[in-house]
């Protein structure tokens, strides 16, 4: 039975801890296949799949400004910033240097975005998809007065999970 999305919501996550929500979301999986050739024969004598790729788009994507790692006792062990530094490949001064631009973007840290079917009540653990690994390879950036969001938002994910329905 395939699942079906009713009053889907996406919530990005670092570590397991939520960081921000999306909304919009349009995920693409697609598989590269490789032909098997053989002197001698016109046809393919066999596909096999190569690669693999998943790319997401998300019409908004709010990030918080920070969000905050508490321990088993409930101690507070840090505080960590998540605005677009942390996500984005934008220089944060106007003369860095090349090397420390190329340094910033491979240190990105790469996220989770759970989908989650809103209408089996508003239980967090009705998690259809996970999109692993992502990055993001561009966005428009909107700033207002509550938080960053990125605006029509690509990125590029190292694998997508099916989780199985609770209605299944």
């Amino acid at each position: 039975m395939a699942n079906v999305i009713t009053g889907a919501k996406a919530k990005i996550t670092i570590d397991g801890t939520v960081v921000g929500y999306a909304t919009g979301i349009s995920i693409a999986e697609n598989t590269l296949n490789g032909r098997v050739e053989s002197l001698g024969f016109i046809d393919s004598r066999e596909i096999v799949p190569i690669s693999r790729n998943v790319q997401v788009m998300a019409s908004m994507i709010r990030i918080f400004n920070a969000y905050t790692t508490i321990d088993q006792n409930g101690g507070v062990l840090s505080t960590n910033d998540t605005d677009d530094n942390g996500f984005v490949n934008t220089a944060k001064v106007i003369n860095e240097t090349i090397e420390n631009r190329t340094k910033t973007v491979l240190n990105k840290r790469k996220f989770n975005i759970e989908i989650i079917d809103s209408s089996l009540g508003a239980n967090e653990s009705n998690v259809i998809y996970t999109v692993v690994g992502c990055r993001i390879a561009s966005q428009n950036i909107v700033v207002d007065r509550a938080s960053l969001m990125g605006v029509q938002v690509m990125m590029d994910a190292e694998y997508l999970v099916r989780h199985q329905s609770e209605v299944e």
